[in-house]
Protein backbone atom coordinates (compact mmCIF):
# COMPACT_ATOMS: atom_id res chain seq x y z
CA UNK A 1 0.00 0.00 0.00
CA UNK A 2 1.88 2.88 -1.09
CA UNK A 3 1.32 6.38 0.23
CA UNK A 4 -1.34 8.42 -1.78
CA UNK A 5 -3.68 5.22 -0.93
CA UNK A 6 -3.29 5.45 2.38
CA UNK A 7 -4.13 9.37 2.62
CA UNK A 8 -6.85 8.82 0.66
CA UNK A 9 -8.04 5.94 3.21
CA UNK A 10 -7.61 8.50 6.10
CA UNK A 11 -9.88 10.90 4.37
CA UNK A 12 -12.54 8.97 3.80
CA UNK A 13 -12.60 7.58 7.35
CA UNK A 14 -12.42 11.29 8.53
CA UNK A 15 -15.04 12.34 6.67
CA UNK A 16 -17.28 8.95 7.61
CA UNK A 17 -16.97 9.65 11.39
CA UNK A 18 -17.79 13.47 10.40
CA UNK A 19 -21.09 12.29 9.00
CA UNK A 20 -21.48 9.76 11.71
CA UNK A 21 -21.63 12.44 14.59
CA UNK A 22 -23.85 14.76 12.78
CA UNK A 23 -26.30 12.33 12.47
CA UNK A 24 -26.33 11.59 16.08
CA UNK A 25 -26.40 15.10 16.87
CA UNK A 26 -29.09 15.78 15.08
CA UNK A 27 -32.63 16.30 16.85
CA UNK A 28 -34.84 13.37 16.62
CA UNK A 29 -37.93 14.72 14.97
CA UNK A 30 -41.02 15.02 17.03
CA UNK A 31 -43.38 12.05 17.61
CA UNK A 32 -46.16 14.43 16.83
CA UNK A 33 -44.81 15.08 13.60
CA UNK A 34 -44.51 11.16 12.51
CA UNK A 35 -47.26 9.67 10.11
CA UNK A 36 -50.71 10.39 10.09
CA UNK A 37 -52.66 10.29 13.50
CA UNK A 38 -54.90 7.04 13.87
CA UNK A 39 -58.38 8.73 14.41
CA UNK A 40 -59.48 11.44 13.55
CA UNK A 41 -62.57 13.22 16.02
CA UNK A 42 -65.63 15.59 15.96
CA UNK A 43 -66.56 17.18 19.23
CA UNK A 44 -69.82 18.72 19.29
CA UNK A 45 -71.09 21.16 22.54
CA UNK A 46 -75.06 20.62 22.85
CA UNK A 47 -77.90 20.35 25.88
CA UNK A 48 -79.26 17.26 27.12
CA UNK A 49 -83.01 17.05 28.55
CA UNK A 50 -82.34 15.67 31.28
CA UNK A 51 -79.63 18.18 32.83
CA UNK A 52 -81.17 21.40 32.48
CA UNK A 53 -77.94 23.46 34.06
CA UNK A 54 -75.12 21.15 32.05
CA UNK A 55 -74.27 20.61 28.28
CA UNK A 56 -73.07 17.43 26.72
CA UNK A 57 -70.13 17.04 24.84
CA UNK A 58 -70.86 14.62 21.99
CA UNK A 59 -67.18 13.15 20.43
CA UNK A 60 -67.60 10.83 17.41
CA UNK A 61 -64.95 8.96 16.03
CA UNK A 62 -64.83 9.98 11.93
CA UNK A 63 -63.07 6.69 11.00
CA UNK A 64 -65.00 3.75 13.26
CA UNK A 65 -68.89 5.99 13.28
CA UNK A 66 -68.39 5.61 17.00
CA UNK A 67 -70.12 7.87 19.32
CA UNK A 68 -70.04 8.68 22.98
CA UNK A 69 -71.83 11.56 25.00
CA UNK A 70 -70.62 12.88 28.26
CA UNK A 71 -70.49 16.03 30.95
CA UNK A 72 -68.36 17.61 32.91
CA UNK A 73 -68.58 16.93 36.43
CA UNK A 74 -67.05 20.04 38.28
CA UNK A 75 -67.37 17.98 42.06
CA UNK A 76 -64.80 16.02 41.07
CA UNK A 77 -62.86 17.70 37.97
CA UNK A 78 -63.85 14.63 35.85
CA UNK A 79 -65.72 13.97 32.42
CA UNK A 80 -68.94 11.39 33.09
CA UNK A 81 -69.34 9.54 30.20
CA UNK A 82 -72.96 7.67 28.93
CA UNK A 83 -73.21 4.46 26.67
CA UNK A 84 -71.69 5.07 23.30
CA UNK A 85 -73.50 4.58 20.21
CA UNK A 86 -72.30 3.08 16.80
CA UNK A 87 -74.00 5.92 14.07
CA UNK A 88 -74.04 3.34 11.04
CA UNK A 89 -75.94 0.98 12.80
CA UNK A 90 -78.44 4.24 14.02
CA UNK A 91 -78.83 4.98 10.98
CA UNK A 92 -79.76 2.11 8.93
CA UNK A 93 -82.56 0.79 11.58
CA UNK A 94 -84.22 4.32 10.92
CA UNK A 95 -83.98 3.93 6.96
CA UNK A 96 -87.50 2.61 5.51
CA UNK A 97 -86.94 -1.19 4.03
CA UNK A 98 -86.97 -1.79 0.16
Amino acid sequence: MNRRSLAALVVLNVALLAALIVTMLSPAPAQAQLGRATHRYLMIAGHSAERTNQSVVYIIDLDTSQMVAGVFNSANNTFDFFAGRTIVNDIRAGLPSR
